[in-house]
This record gives structure tokens, C-alpha cells and sequence, in this order.
């Protein structure tokens, strides 16, 4: 389109209003020149507990050649008070709903607030408090035939999006195999490994109804195997090689928008809940017959620090932890051969040092979300301790995105429901019950997490849309 300019406002957007969230009143906002053909990094106004950015771009030449060319009275920096006439300097059509609501008020002298409302105080466990996400997974590519059959899941959550009565979700969890590197299993993958992910993530960010989604609600990502190659674990030599090392740098590129770091798990805290999504991939240990018992699925970094995140949290906190595998039901098939298993049963160390763990400590209100499987269950795990301490938590599992070829897909018939083993531990013997259902078997789609706490007591529901 041409070189761009845009200016990025820190904002928290809640309960359909947008704020400022800008440290001070005199804060400037920088504007950034994007040349053409160029991707160019954005550092924000320093920011007070901001959720995301409102950027608006303005181009020199608008698509297609015609028109006026963009034009703005703004110089190299935007203060708060003159945010407004900056906004419509850079906005041209102002059809944009979300604009609409920031063009609704002037800046208040604060420079803090542009419209009524805002974040909720977390109050005490008795005040009733609401919490809606949408988690997903697994988007599988479409081919020649198949674009509108690709796109209805995405279709359905943005139609939801703009739907004036539907209970809308706060936020999308992608958890995993957003795009398939690996698509035609070698036989007409990209052979160029820049291409290998390129591509895939320039398909992905060309779905229309993904992009109304973005444009409404923060979507926060965390990749599987399909983002490297399929069922991608560090045991064979090579396998941390150029394939590993493009693909998590991509998934950084498009997925996460900044440079490659070692952490890749993410953890937000919002009023009255938290979240933890946990990178089951590629922090996992390499494994073997002799490691099996000792292998880790998430890394000794981030396992203890998603021990210290569920401790660290309220008690009446909704505590959500995301991850690519899905923690429980187990499989019957491999069921005493963990070794071929690629979830949280495959690594029995992870698994039951993590329920001893929320057992020990009888953490409450904890909910484990998960993709993978393309099949949706909705399982409650029931937990006693050696020493008599009890707990209870949920693993729901999203069903896929998008999941056409049969033979990927799991099994109704091989998820271990209902269920009940036992494991040892340092002081005795921990029993797990888990009870539950498959969620409409064969069916694409995404789960819509409804938490709704009243009168201390959190109620939840979680329907494949």
C-alpha cells in the first residue's frame, strides 16, 4: 500500500470500553515511520497495565493507486491533548466501532481516561464477577475445494464477536498447530525452509474472519508441533536443528509479534482470575526407555514456575492453565507404554508431580484448557492424598479449528472415561477419579468458557461453538 505511518496508543480495553493507559499525563506517543516492504518494530507509550495497543496506520498511497495520498499535520511525536485530532489525522473512515467509542470524549486533563467504564476491581470472593474466553486449536490449511468449510469455526466466533446479545469472549487462547509447516506430509511442503513458514503463516493471516477476530479481541498463542514439524520431540539427533530453529523464530514473528526469547510461556492476571499457558513442546525433555520415568513435558524452569503462579495466586482466583497437551483423560492405547504417547500421559513424571502438587497444596478453582486431539472432552479430576487432603479441577479440551482428515483425529472410544489410577509419592499413595463426557464427537469448532462467580462459588461451562 505504500509507506505508512502509525500511531500506537496503550489502551485496556474491558466490558466494551476503551481506556488510556498511558503512565502520565505528559507522556508523548510516538509515531513510527513504516517504509514499504519493510516490517517495522513499534515501541509504544510507556504504559500503566495496558492489555494492548490501538494502532492506527495511515498510508501515503491508499490500495489500488487511487485516491489522496495520507497526510497528517502530526509530527514525530503526539501529545496527549491533541490525541484526538491525531486520531482523526491517521483514521480517515472512522467507521471502525472501536475508534468510534475513542473518538467519543476528549482526553480528560488526567490524560488518563477517553471514555466511562474500565477494569473492574477484583473485590472480595463474594462480589459476582463474569469470565469469558474462547480457546482453539489446530487449524488445518484449506485446499483447492475446501475455503468455506476451513473458515466456519473462525466464521462462527466472529459473528458471535458481532453479535449485540451473545455473551462475548474476553479474549482467544490459540493453543497450538495454528498452522501446519507439515501440511502435505513432504509432498508439496514449501521446500525452501524461509517458505516452509512463511507461507503457511501468510494463509493463516489472510482468513478473513481471523482478522475481524484480531481486530476485536487480543488473541494470545502458543505453539505445538505443527508450527515445527509433526509430533517434534528432542530425541534424535537434529532435531534442535535449522527445522527446530525457523520454526519457533517464526512462531515468534507471527504468532507472538516480538524477537525469539528462551520463555514462551505467558501468564496474565485480571480481575477475579489468572492464566498460565504452558509450552508443552519445546521445553520438553528428550526421553527413553531409561529417562521415561524422569522426563519432563514442560522443563524443570517452567514447571517450578507454574508451581509458584498456582500458589501465588487468591484462593477464589479462577486459576486457567492453557497448554498444547491435553493433562487428563488418559488413552487406552499405549496405556502401559507411555514412551509412544505425546501429551502429559507420555511424561508420568510431569503428569503426577503436578497433580501431587495441586493435591498437597488443595489449590482450588483450577481449570487445565487444551487442543491437540481434534476431539473435545470435558473431564473432572478428583484427587485424595496420602494424607487425606482432597481436591477437584477440569480439563477441557477443544475440539479442532479445523480437522479434515480422519485418521488425525482421536478416538472417542480411546479416551479413558471414566477412569480411576493410582501413583505413588514421597508419603504414600495419591488415587485420581476422572468423570466426564466427549463433546459432540467429529465436529470443528471452538469452546466458548463461560465462569460466572456467585455467592463465592465458581460456576463454569465450556460448549463447543
Amino acid at each position: 500500500m505504500g509507506d505508512a505511518r502509525a500511531i500506537c496508543i496503550p489502551v485496556v480495553v474491558s466490558a466494551n470500553t476503551v481506556e488510556l493507559a498511558l503512565a502520565d499525563a505528559t507522556t508523548p506517543i510516538p509515531l513510527v515511520a513504516a517504509p514499504l516492504g519493510t516490517w517495522t518494530a513499534v515501541t509504544g507509550a510507556r504504559a500503566a497495565g495496558h492489555t494492548g495497543f490501538l494502532c492506527l496506520v495511515g498510508y501515503d498511497q491508499p490500495a489500488g493507486g487511487a485516491g489522496d495520498a495520507f497526510i497528517t499535520t502530526a509530527g514525530v511525536a503526539v501529545q496527549p491533548a491533541d490525541l484526538v485530532q491525531a486520531l482523526v489525522d491517521l483514521q480517515r473512515d472512522r467507521g471502525d466501532g472501536l475508534v468510534k467509542q475513542v473518538l467519543a470524549k476528549p482526553p480528560t486533563p488526567s490524560g488518563r481516561r477517553l471514555v466511562a467504564g474500565g477494569r473492574r476491581g477484583a473485590g472480595d470472593a463474594q462480589t459476582p464477577l463474569s469470565v469469558t474466553l474462547a480457546f482453539a486449536c489446530c487449524q488445518y490449511p484449506a485446499g483447492l475445494m475446501d475455503g468455506l468449510p476451513a473458515e466456519r469455526s473462525l466464521q462462527r466466533l466472529a459473528d458471535r464477536l458481532d453479535d449485540p446479545d451473545a455473551r462475548h469472549p474476553d479474549r482467544l487462547l490459540l493453543v497450538g498447530d495454528q498452522i501446519y509447516a507439515d501440511a502435505t506430509a513432504g509432498l508439496l511442503d514449501p521446500v525452501r525452509l524461509d517458505d516452509r513458514y512463511r507461507v503457511p503463516y501468510e494463509e493463516l493471516l489472510h482468513i478473513e474472519p481471523l482478522r475481524r477476530i484480531m481486530g476485536r479481541i487480543p488473541v494470545l498463542c502458543m505453539l505445538d508441533d505443527h508450527e515445527i514439524v509433526d509430533n517434534w520431540e528432542p530425541y534424535v539427533k537434529g532435531a534442535q536443528g535449522p527445522l527446530f530453529r525457523k520454526g519457533v523464530a517464526a512462531y515468534w514473528t507471527y504468532q507472538r509479534g516480538v524477537a525469539p526469547r528462551d520463555r514462551t510461556w505467558i501468564k496474565r492476571r485480571e480481575a477475579g482470575w489468572s492464566l498460565f499457558m504452558a509450552d508443552t513442546r519445546t521445553h520438553r525433555d528428550a526421553r527413553t526407555e531409561a529417562s521415561l520415568l524422569t522426563a519432563e513435558i514442560l522443563g524443570s524452569p517452567q514447571h517450578l514456575e507454574l508451581e509458584q503462579w498456582l500458589t501465588g495466586q487468591p484462593a477464589e482466583n479462577l486459576k486457567l492453565v492453557a497448554s498444547p497437551a491435553m493433562l487428563l483423560p488418559r488413552l487406552w492405547e499405549h496405556l502401559e507404554e507411555p514412551l509412544h504417547l505425546d501429551g502429559w500421559q507420555g511424561y508420568p513424571a510431569s503428569l503426577q508431580r503436578l497433580l501431587m502438587f495441586v493435591c498437597d497444596n488443595e489449590i482450588a478453582n483450577v481449570i487445565f484448557l487444551s487442543g491437540d486431539a481434534h476431539l473435545g472432552c470435558d473431564v473432572t479430576i478428583r484427587l485424595t492424598g496420602p494424607d487425606g487432603k482432597k481436591v477437584a479441577l477440569r480439563s477441557i479440551h477443544a475440539p479442532a479449528l479445523y480437522a479434515p482428515l480422519p485418521f488425525a483425529n482421536e478416538q472417542p472410544w480411546n479416551l479413558k472415561i471414566p477412569d480411576e489410577f493410582e501413583f505413588p509419592g514421597p508419603g504414600g499413595t495419591y488415587i485420581c477419579h476422572v468423570t466426564g463426557a466427549v463433546s459432540e464427537p467429529y465436529r470443528d469448532g471452538y469452546r466458548l468458557l463461560m465462569a460466572d462467580r456467585v455467592r463465592g462459588i465458581w460456576e463454569v461451562s465450556a460448549p463447543v461453538h
